[in-house]
């Protein structure tokens, strides 16, 4: 697998793993206190100032010593409402219970005076879980106190896991009855106010908490409860006033953990102050929705899972810094618009994606350096790679110089490579898919200014190929023009050099195509001798054969003696040896270029050109075709040449008045078919020791010829070379019933071949 690959699925299971831990944290709210800890210090940075129309009536320790020990009878709480009538108070929140029935004379005193204080409100509360398996019991006052009372509001208070009061109900609901019991902060403010709060107003559900905004510790005003009840306190200082009663007293219980920062406890109706400022000023901070917490969570991983592919290590670390100070920033500045965005999810994921992250990198590549250097060890060039030796180096070390010296190794072996095609003897130069030479040994370069690097490759052309010649290298060059029966292309450059230009493909180890090697082979000396080759071949072809046939026309209708037949057989074996010699010369100098033949047509063709020869000596030439009308690939006039020899020897071996049998059929030979064409004669045969070398150069066995006409030896050789170059062979031997039989094997055309199967 590719690194890149592997690094991308590496990528992909941690983005994958990271999202989905932090979408599980945040659904479960499992980093709370965490968050919280964060939240304690946020919230008190800049604290929100008191209401000054709070006014605290505290059951303090001087108020214990002055009228003795908890709870009081109420009588006393009945003289501290005469008081405060007197004082015309806002509204009253008196958060002490009175749920349970006390003295009938006392309870009918305190039910008396609470009627002279319209805008007093009383506390229920719930006692979770209830009786007789109910969820909870409601506590109502007792009778005339809820009678008397302007309005009942519930005081529980809502406990974070860490047992710290951050948040408040506003609301307690019970879905079943439908019935909801407002705090009784919420209903002192209504007492005021005529109605509800805002934040009442905006609740989703009843029993949905908020966070309260708290101030600094003893920032509200407070009188004891003493002093007030036995008259200490002027009535102006009460007027207008909204009145909270309750117990501050470390003994009496009602003392709670918040988030002040100094981790110490408040007073039930001190909380009760900072709740009733929050409804006042509506600044209640309100947790972010469940899928904008997560897209605020996850947007910063995954910044730095995308900076993963771009940013080099010491960015990333950098940036992972900053994105930690930018959550926490985040929710600074959110908590300032009463919205608070809990960071510790997206603190963990970026603290658990960076290492994770860094972690799978560094084995992908651990795994991805072992492979390469495993393949290095396994390739054919023996390349010294230095093995992992023993000791305190640790594995990413060890790979990591076994690969600077592997490293090392290759930038050796690709000077060696430049060096060695740099001063190839002949010019070379390689071009990329788009054209461009990418390098170019001297000889190549030779007379370039500029050089040849980024050249274009028609410019190198243009450079280097004559005009006469330039298209045709660029046809060669033409992936779609390429001529298929040629590898090379030969051309003459402008200073009249004459190239063989050949082109390699440049591939990858993956076998990926990179580009084009071209290599330009000096064929100016090759050229020229195949020049005088061919000039020699005119002259056999022209200027020998020219006199022979002087001689046959000058005797031919003539009759003469001995001496002109003698005369005319040995002008006619020159012409034939000129034939031979030029056929051959040609087969070895040219290249195949077949189409497909009849060959049973193109056998008779050449046996009845040897009529005339036949008839003089009385002899019959019988084909017995079974081909079926069978056709091979080859070239017309090379075998054509071949079968008059094979039937011209035939006739000159067989006796006068003999016949010459030429059997045409199918034959299957190692399961590929063949036409076969056996060629026999009645002569004497081939004598033993002319066997083995029938088909060599110059190889004749005249004596058993019937004919005074003695042959040169190239006929047999210019037919076996004719086969070879078709594919087929063709062999020698002496029939049962005396003479000699050439059998020629040649393939069976391939369409042909193919319909027959």
């Amino acid at each position: 697998m590719r690194l890149r690959q592997r690094l991308g699925m590496e990528w992909l299971a941690v983005a994958l793993l990271a999202s989905c831990l932090v979408a599980a944290l945040a659904y479960w709210d499992s980093l709370s206190q965490f968050d919280n800890l964060i939240y304690d210090q946020l919230s008190r940075i800049d604290p929100p100032p008191p209401r000054p129309e709070i006014l605290i009536v505290a059951v303090d320790e001087d108020s214990l010593a002055a009228f003795g020990q908890w709870p009081w009878s109420r009588q006393r709480h009945a003289a501290l409402f005469k008081q405060l009538a007197l004082g015309n108070p806002a509204a009253i929140g008196f958060d002490i219970l009175l749920s349970e029935p006390g003295d009938p004379d006392d309870d009918a005193a305190l039910a008396q005076a609470m009627t002279s204080l319209p805008n007093l409100v009383l506390p229920l509360h719930f006692i979770l879980p209830g009786s007789n398996g109910a969820e909870y019991d409601v506590k109502h006052p007792v009778a005339p106190f809820a009678e008397a009372a302007a309005g009942l509001g519930h005081v529980n208070l809502v406990f974070d896991r860490d047992g710290v009061v951050r948040r408040a109900a506003l609301c307690f609901g019970d879905k079943a009855s439908g019935t909801d019991w407002p705090h009784l902060m919420e209903m002192v403010y209504r007492s005021v106010e005529r109605r509800p709060s805002s934040a009442y107003q905006r609740l989703a559900d009843c029993n949905q908490t908020l966070l309260m905004p708290f101030t600094r510790r003893g920032a509200y005003q407070s009188i004891s409860y003493g002093a007030l009840a036995s008259g200490q306190v002027p009535r102006a200082f009460l007027n207008n006033r909204i009145i909270l009663i309750g117990a501050t007293a470390n003994g009496l219980g009602d003392q709670y953990p918040v988030p002040l920062g100094d981790g110490g406890t408040l007073a039930g109706v001190e909380i009760m102050a900072n709740l009733y400022g929050g409804i006042a000023r509506d600044d209640f901070i309100v947790p972010l929705p469940f899928v904008q917490q997560l897209a605020l969570s996850l947007l910063p991983i995954w910044v730095l899972l995308l900076g993963f592919w771009r940013w080099r290590p010491r960015t990333t670390i950098i940036v992972s810094l900053g994105l930690i100070l930018m959550i926490l920033l985040t929710s600074a500045i959110l908590i300032n618009f009463s919205v608070w965005f809990a960071p510790g999810t997206a603190l963990l994921g970026i603290i658990l994606v960076y290492p994770v992250w860094g972690w799978r990198r560094l084995q992908a590549t651990s795994d991805f350096m072992d492979s390469e250097l495993q393949q290095f060890h396994r390739s054919k060039i023996d390349i010294p790679i230095m093995r992992p030796e023993l000791g305190p180096v640790d594995v990413i070390t060890g790979q990591a110089e076994q690969l600077t010296h592997a490293i090392s190794y290759v930038r050796d072996l690709r000077r060696f490579i430049s060096d060695a095609l740099r001063n190839l003897p002949d010019p070379m130069f390689i071009t990329d898919l788009d054209g461009k030479v990418t390098f170019a040994n001297q000889l190549a370069q030779a007379g370039m200014k500029d050089g040849a690097h980024d050249l274009a490759l028609d410019d190198m052309l243009d450079r280097f190929v004559s005009a006469d010649d330039l298209q045709e290298v660029k046809d060669y060059l033409d992936l779609k023009h390429r001529p298929t029966k040629h590898d090379y292309v030969d051309f003459t450059s402008r200073n009249g050099e004459i190239f063989a230009m050949r082109r390699a493909a440049v591939m990858s180890n993956e076998g990926t195509l990179k580009g084009y090697i071209h290599y330009l082979a000096d064929i100016t000396e090759i050229a020229h001798a195949a020049q005088l080759r061919e000039e020699v071949l005119q002259l056999l072809s022209h200027d020998m054969r020219a006199p022979q046939a002087a001689i046959l026309a000058l005797l031919d209708g003539k009759e003469g003696d001995e001496i002109t037949g003698r005369i005319e057989g040995h002008a006619r074996r020159t012409l034939a040896l000129a034939d031979n010699f030029v056929g051959l010369a040609r087969i070895d100098a040219s290249e195949f270029s077949g189409e497909d033949i009849l060959l049973s047509e193109l056998v008779a063709e050449a046996s009845d050109s040897l009529w005339p020869l036949a008839q003089a000596r009385n002899i019959r030439c019988e084909i017995d075709d079974q081909s079926a009308g069978a056709f091979v690939s080859g070239e017309p006039s090379t075998l054509y040449r071949s079968f008059v020899n094979l039937i011209d020897n035939a006739i000159k071996y067989s006796p006068d008045g003999g016949v010459v049998t030429i059997l045409i059929r199918v034959t299957e030979l190692d399961r590929q078919s063949f036409v076969s064409v056996a060629i026999a004669d009645q002569g004497k045969g081939i004598s033993q020791e002319m066997l083995g070398q029938l088909f060599e150069r110059f190889a004749s066995d005249d004596r058993m010829a019937r004919s005074s006409i003695k042959g040169a030896g190239l006929g047999l050789n210019f037919v076996a070379k004719v086969m070879e170059r078709h594919g087929g062979h063709i062999r020698g031997e002496n029939s049962r019933d005396g003479g000699a039989c050439f059998t020629v094997l040649l393939p069976l055309a391939a369409d042909v071949e193919e319909q027959a199967d």
